[in-house]
């Protein structure tokens, strides 16, 4: 596959194989009204021998389904799906980072500020899938992806459900009673005894686990029998995090030990829940933690804090980086506070304002146009991975970043 090109993708290395696909990295051929032209992004490819597999090619249409519902900047970014009578792809943002399973492969236990970073960024996408119907059912720390401290993606929603009442017609939930969905090791018994019953209770669960291996370096439940295993996780016999880490608060542990019940009904009543109990721990006098990844305006209710970003040049190896300060005007003139020095750019080409907790693009009059996502806009509310163009070259490309 190396090389081939699929739709406007050409795919350039693969980075990831499982039971069902294949995962490479490319990059587009062409501009398009989404991506400028050679913009990396991630392709799964559905299995060659699974090709004219029925249930395979329902479960890709499904994954489809769900990512096209969900657009946060704590999960990964569906572009497009391709569907013919050869494959099924998934085109999906392309993120620099690591796996969190990697990192504790690496390092071991993380340290307890790092853990509980990447806890809420997991936690407030889980709060925000959950609003929109869906369960991820397959929440471990190799489908987290580290971009920087404290902040990470949440990708692969291979085998999400959509609850009773959020799909649309002739969506399929593709479970099937007594058919295991899931990684054992992170599931909830509730998942195990039945995946189809499996709720938003149980990716709190999940999102325990993680949380506690992050913690300790090791998972709660580890035996190689898999009827050992399941047991284990039903009785929820395991050791205390402060027996493998002595130095971990017991206020932090209880809030782990709590989101890892077996009884669903004595766990955390939603993802939120688990992010205000950590939150509540980091504002524990004498707990010394980075500043919490607030929750954005997805989340009803949510703290309204300035979020910061920068604008990145779509070409990695330009190394362009633009941070934006809540008025940031863009244009070829030196009083600028974002310069670019292209004619394709107006002396004073767009503005760039912090509104409540969104940003908001507007631009001033400029001879070639300001585009967002290779649409002309007067005035756009902008959002993580959104793709900014000032003026007609594909060179003045930005996408939207986290700092």
């Amino acid at each position: 596959m190396i090389g081939n090109i699929v739709g406007n993708y050409r795919i350039e290395r693969e980075i990831g194989e499982g039971g069902m696909s294949h995962v490479y990295v490319g990059r587009t051929v062409a501009a398009s009204d989404a991506l400028p032209k050679d913009f990396a992004i991630v392709l799964k490819v559905m299995s060659e021998e699974l090709a004219g597999e029925v249930t395979a090619r329902k479960r890709f249409i499904k994954e489809a389904q769900i990512l096209s519902k969900l657009r946060h900047r704590y999960i990964t970014r569906f572009y497009e799906f391709i569907n013919n009578e050869t494959n099924a792809v998934l085109v999906m943002e392309y993120v620099e980072g690591t796996p969190v399973d990697l990192l504790i492969a690496d390092k071991g236990a993380l340290s307890v500020a790092e853990s509980v970073g990447i806890a809420q960024c997991m936690l407030e996408a889980l709060v925000y899938a959950h609003g929109k119907g869906i369960v991820h059912r397959d929440i471990k720390p190799a489908n987290l992806i580290r971009e920087k401290p404290g902040t990470v993606k949440v990708t692969d929603f291979g085998i999400a459900k959509i609850k009773e009442g959020g799909a649309g017609p002739g969506q399929t939930v593709l479970t099937k009673s007594g058919f295991l969905l899931g990684t054992p090791h992170y599931m909830s018994p509730e998942q195990i005894r039945e995946p189809k019953d499996a709720g938003a209770k149980s990716d709190v669960y999940s999102a325990g686990v993680v949380l506690y291996e992050m913690l300790t370096g090791t998972l709660p439940f580890n035996s190689r029998s898999l009827p050992k295993l399941i047991d284990a996780i039903y009785r929820g016999e395991k050791q205390a995090p402060t027996a493998l880490r002595p130095a971990i608060d017991k206020d932090l542990e209880a809030i782990v030990l709590k989101a890892m019940r077996p009884r669903a009904d004595e766990r955390y009543e939603t993802a939120r829940e688990f992010f205000d109990a950590l939150e509540e721990y980091r504002q524990k006098p004498g707990v010394v933690m980075a500043p919490t990844p607030a929750m954005g305006v997805a989340v009803p209710g949510a703290a309204s804090v300035p979020l910061q970003f920068t604008l990145v040049n779509v070409k990695p190896e330009i190394n362009e980086k633009h941070p934006l300060n809540a008025d940031s005007v863009v244009g070829r003139d030196r009083t600028c506070g974002i310069v670019l020095s292209h004619p394709a750019v107006s002396r004073r080409h767009a503005r760039i304002t912090l509104s409540g907790s969104s940003w908001v693009l507007e631009d001033l009059k400029s001879a070639n146009g300001t585009f967002v996502n290779n649409t002309r806009v007067e005035r756009a509310k902008l959002k993580p991975g959104d793709v900014v163009r000032f003026g007609a070259d594909p060179a003045c490309s930005y996408v939207l970043k986290e700092r």
